[in-house]
């Protein structure tokens, strides 16, 4: 089931993303702001995979724009921008800092998705 870009309700993105993860799905999933961000770095992976016959970049490509789409759908892209501004804040007013270490987090999120964390 895709998406169709008039359609975007938030469980019918999540519902789709995961049901679909076709280049044209997810780019249908995100909001039109980020189309041509999306149409420029898949179309840099493509012609990579065609020059080193390596489709890597092309699935890293797809899977972080799916994340992407997925965050932006259901708010948590929006939830971690206002998060990371108040934490600049916090800093630019030197007040110590709080909580797990960012590294632990994107490690865990990252296991949360089935992927590693680069060294």
């Amino acid at each position: 089931m895709s998406v169709e870009s008039h359609d975007l309700s938030t469980a019918h993105v999540v519902e789709s993303l995961k049901a679909d993860r076709s280049p044209r799905n997810i780019r249908a999933c995100l909001p039109g702001d980020d189309r041509d961000h999306f149409d420029r770095d898949f179309r840099r992976a493509m012609a990579h995979a065609s020059d080193e016959l390596d489709l890597t970049p092309v699935n890293d490509v797809l899977a972080h724009w799916w994340h992407i789409a997925l965050m932006k759908a259901t708010g948590e892209y929006e939830a971690v921008l206002a998060r990371a501004a108040q934490v600049q804040q916090a800093a630019d007013r030197g007040e110590p800092r709080s909580g797990r270490p960012w590294r632990e987090i994107l490690s865990d999120r990252a296991a949360e998705l089935g992927r590693e964390l680069p060294g």
